[in-house]
C-alpha cells in the first residue's frame, strides 16, 4: 500500500530498515534478539515515534506511526514485538503524576535510550489475583508468578502491576533485571517469538518504593482500558499481511501460478479494507463505542493472516517447513496473532467466525 504516510521521513527509514531486519530474522528467532539490533531501531527514532519533542521524541502523528509498526512487523516479528513492549513503559511516563518516577524515566523512554518491558496480562484473568500488591510503609509488596515478560536481558524498565485485594491496580515502573524478590527463568522454549527473550518471573514480596510507583487505579477503570485497547485490531497484522501477500504475488508470478497470483491480490484487497476500516473506528469513533464492529474487523483481520499465510506455505510447497524459510516462519505469526491480547470477547467473535465443519466432518 502506497499513501501519503509512505512519504513520512520516518516511514522511508522504517522501509529501508525493514529489508535490512528481514534478512537475519530467521537468525535472529533462532538465536535470540540483541540490545545492539533494538538500538539500531531506536536510533531511528523508531522505538517510540510518537511521544513529545519536549522529552525526546518525534511527535510523530497515529497514522505515521502505524505505518511503521505494520513496516517493523511484516519483516521481522522478533523485532516488532519486543519494541512493542515498550508502549507500556511509554504511557507510564507520560502519564504518571510521580515526578520522581517522571525524573528518572520520563526523557529516555521517550527518546528510546531506555527500553521498557511490560507485565499485565495477568490482569486479564478470571479468579483470584495471579500477581498481587500489599501496602508497606508508602510502598508495596508485590508477590506472584509472571508467566511472560519478553525482551529479559536486553531492555532496562519493567512496567509491571498487580492487583489488591480490595480491586486496585497498583502500576509501577522498576527497572528490569534481578533484585531482592525477583527471580527469571531462562528464555522460555516457544513455538513462535522464540527469540524475544520472553521469560517467566517469581516475585516473592518484592519491595516497590514510593518513587516506583505510576498510579493506583481501580480495576474496573483498568478493564475499561484495556478493553477499549484489545478491541482494535493491532497494525502488526496488517504489516504481516501486507509482506505475505507481496510475497505470495511474487512467488506465484515465479512460478507461473495465476491462482496463487490472483490469491496475493485478493488478500492485499481484503486487508487493504480492512485496514481502513480499523483505523476509522481508531480515529474517529469514541473509545467506548462501537465495540461489535471492532471485534468483527479484528476477527476478520487475525483469520484472514491465518488463510493468506497458510496459502504462502502450500504455494511454497515442502520447501516452506525449513526453518530458513519465511513462509513457516510467517504462518507461525499468524497464529501468535490468535493469542496475542486475546480476551475472552475476541476468542468468541473469532471462533464464531471460523469455518467449522467445512470439511464434512
Amino acid at each position: 500500500m502506497t499513501d501519503q504516510r509512505d512519504e513520512h521521513r520516518l516511514v522511508q527509514s522504517a522501509r529501508a530498515l525493514a529489508e535490512t531486519l528481514e534478512r537475519d530474522a530467521a537468525k535472529v528467532e533462532r538465536e535470540g534478539i540483541s540490545r545492539a539490533r533494538l538500538d539500531v531501531v531506536a536510533k531511528q527514532g523508531l522505538i517510540a515515534p510518537s511521544a513529545p519533542l519536549e522529552f525526546g521524541g518525534l511527535a510523530t502523528p497515529p497514522d505515521v506511526a502505524r505505518r511503521i509498526t505494520e513496516l517493523l512487523a511484516g519483516a521481522c516479528g522478533t523485532t516488532w514485538f519486543v519494541v512493542t513492549q515498550h508502549r507500556s513503559a511509554l504511557d507510564a511516563v507520560l502519564t504518571t503524576e510521580n515526578v520522581d518516577l517522571q525524573d528518572r524515566w520520563r526523557r529516555k523512554v521517550c527518546s528510546g535510550q531506555a527500553l521498557g518491558a511490560v507485565a499485565f496480562a495477568h490482569l486479564r484473568r478470571p479468579g483470584p489475583p495471579q500477581v498481587v500488591a500489599e501496602p508497606h510503609g508508602d510502598g508495596w509488596r508485590i508477590t506472584g508468578h509472571l508467566d511472560w515478560v519478553t525482551g529479559w536481558g536486553v531492555t532496562d524498565a519493567l512496567a509491571l502491576m498487580a492487583q489488591t485485594t480490595d480491586g486496585r491496580v497498583v502500576e509501577t515502573l522498576i527497572p528490569a533485571r534481578q533484585r531482592a524478590g525477583l527471580s527469571a527463568s531462562g528464555p522460555l522454549p516457544l513455538m513462535v517469538m522464540g527469540g524475544t527473550r520472553t521469560v517467566a518471573v517469581q516475585l516473592n514480596s518484592m519491595l516497590v518504593t514510593e518513587d516506583e510507583v505510576v498510579r493506583v487505579s481501580p480495576l474496573e477503570q483498568w478493564h475499561r482500558d484495556d478493553t477499549n485497547r484489545t478491541v482494535n485490531t493491532s497494525p502488526a497484522v496488517f504489516g504481516l499481511l501486507d509482506r505475505v501477500s507481496r510475497a505470495l504475488i511474487d512467488l506465484g508470478e515465479t512460478k507461473s501460478l495465476t491462482r496463487a497470483v490472483d490469491a496475493g491480490h485478493e488478500f492485499a484487497l481484503r486487508a487493504d479494507q480492512l485496514r481502513t476500516l480499523a483505523y476509522h473506528l481508531v480515529d474517529e469513533v469514541a473509545a467506548d463505542d462501537a465495540h461489535e464492529e471492532r471485534l468483527r474487523v479484528r476477527a476478520m483481520s487475525l483469520l484472514l493472516a491465518h488463510e493468506a499465510t497458510a496459502a504462502m506455505v502450500a504455494t511454497t510447497g515442502g520447501s516452506a517447513i525449513a526453518l530458513d524459510n519465511p513462509a513457516q516462519r510467517w504462518a507461525r505469526e499468524a497464529l501468535f496473532f490468535l493469542v496475542q491480547a486475546q480476551t475472552g470477547s475476541v476468542r468468541d467473535e473469532m471462533l464464531g467466525r471460523w469455518p467449522l465443519g467445512v470439511s464434512g466432518s
